[in-house]
């Protein structure tokens, strides 16, 4: 993940800050739903993060990190951004003439009842452990409230009858107690992620619903499921009748559920189809002017991106290479639809078409369409020809000279005797009469003294 180093350098500096309390309870959420999403690295990451925060808050290089956990640049800023997909940090940029710092802010994790009830939260969970496990971790994070009966009566008492407090103090605080619960106020901001309302631009949920209103499935059903069912409209290019008819298909006769597992098994065998053109692909004027710097096989590449769903862009892109489709690369774009990072899907296919066929790499991995997804995001990447235009800046900067030193001795040019260079002939010398009776002498001479021993 070559992206990395320009995101992130061993020499920047970085502080660390909390914006809620963590706790040895926040400690188990973390380790048992969070770290199948997030891998053990950026787990790893988070936890010596939160042991930062307690020094003093000077900058520290990021090679100190990287010494801590003994992983390379790359696995850090991997790590990194799947903590701020999963709302655990928020990453803050300072750039001064002393050079780049970064603030992390750290979040505590959802509670379980908020990421068993969070649609995306717990799909990931699911899919990632498998469901057996699932079901073992919604009963270990299970609360068990005592269930009121005739037979039970509360005896509780209330603060007031325990605890005596002056009643002219609690109608005029003193002004400490206002200061404190001024700077105490806890923001009524989430941190987790969030359904993007793009994602229903072409999608009219109340006729999907109707074609159901014979079917098994309970409106209650659809309501729940809404944001993955979504996910495959968007991701598999299905309209509302497609959908509903796969929906039907999937419904456990013995229980009248929607079993989601066996539509998402159902809908990924199918034939892939040409999604139809929506109105997010319409042309502005934004469009034109990035259109200009476009070659013209950039611009069928992105006319046909408009036209394929995600799935069915892929599996010919595959296809064309002697390749097919994983089912880990079916759940990178699940995942990545879910989130609903970008409005316009196919922005997405340009992804697929620069990690498959420019990068050259065999398959789509979770950890570097993140981190590519995540650097198109930060350069307000809106729309296919801005995705290019990314493609195209990218590989301009690393084919640039690189800048020498004005202090850099200039290289000693070492030229080659002559004997040594190609094609070399020893001159001929001419011998004169003295010197060829000379050598002939010295020849006898050496034959009359080798005769003598």
């Amino acid at each position: 993940m070559q992206d990395a180093f320009f995101k992130l350098n061993p020499r920047d500096g970085f502080v660390v800050t909390d914006a809620n309390y963590l706790s040895d309870f926040d400690r188990q959420v973390l380790t048992y739903l969070y770290q199948p999403l997030m891998g053990t690295a950026a787990y790893s990451l988070y936890l010596l993060l939160w042991t930062q925060r307690t020094l003093v808050q000077t900058a520290q290089p990021h090679s100190t990190l990287l010494a801590l956990l003994n992983i390379d640049l790359p696995t850090l800023y991997e790590s990194r951004i799947h903590l701020e997909a999963l709302g655990l940090i928020k990453t803050y940029q300072q750039v001064t003439a002393a050079g780049r710092t970064f603030t992390y802010e750290l979040y505590a994790p959802q509670t379980p009842n908020a990421f068993f009830t969070d649609d995306l939260l717990s799909l990931l969970l699911y899919e990632a452990v498998g469901e057996t496990r699932f079901e073992q971790l919604k009963a270990q994070f299970r609360l068990h409230p005592v269930k009121v009966s005739a037979d039970l009566e509360e005896v509780s008492l209330s603060f007031l009858d325990v605890f005596h407090v002056n009643s002219q103090l609690l109608s005029q605080p003193p002004a400490t107690i206002a200061e404190a619960k001024s700077e105490f106020k806890t923001p009524g901001t989430t941190t987790q992620p969030q359904l993007d309302e793009r994602a229903t631009a072409d999608f009219d949920w109340p006729f999907f619903k109707q074609q159901l209103h014979a079917s098994f499935v309970s409106v209650r059903q659809l309501d729940h499921y809404h944001d993955q069912l979504l996910t495959l409209h968007a991701l598999y290019g299905l309209n509302e009748l497609e959908l509903a008819q796969y929906v039907n298909e999937s419904v456990d006769i013995t229980t009248n559920k929607l079993d989601l597992p066996a539509l998402k098994r159902l809908v990924a065998r199918q034939p892939t189809k040409v999604a139809p053109t929506t109105a997010t692909t319409t042309t502005t004027e934004t469009n034109v002017a990035a259109t200009k710097d476009l070659s013209q096989n950039d611009q069928q590449l992105i006319t046909i991106s408009r036209q394929l769903a995600p799935i069915t862009f892929l599996t010919q892109l595959k296809q064309q290479q002697g390749g097919y489709v994983t089912d880990s690369e079916q759940r990178v774009l699940e995942r990545l639809m879910s989130r609903h990072v970008f409005a316009d899907a196919s922005i997405i296919n340009i992804l697929s078409h620069y990690v498959i066929s420019v990068r050259k790499m065999p398959t789509l991995t979770q950890a570097y369409v993140d981190g590519v997804a995540n650097g198109w995001l930060q350069h307000n990447v809106t729309t296919p020809e801005a995705a290019m235009q990314e493609v195209k800046s990218f590989y301009r900067q690393k084919q640039a000279p690189k800048r020498t030193s004005r202090n850099k001795q200039p290289l000693r040019k070492e030229t080659l005797p002559d004997w040594a260079k190609d094609g070399y002939q020893a001159p001929k010398q001419k011998v004169t009469a003295e010197q060829r009776a000379a050598v002939q002498k010295r020849l006898a001479a050496l034959q009359a003294n080798k005769d003598g021993e």
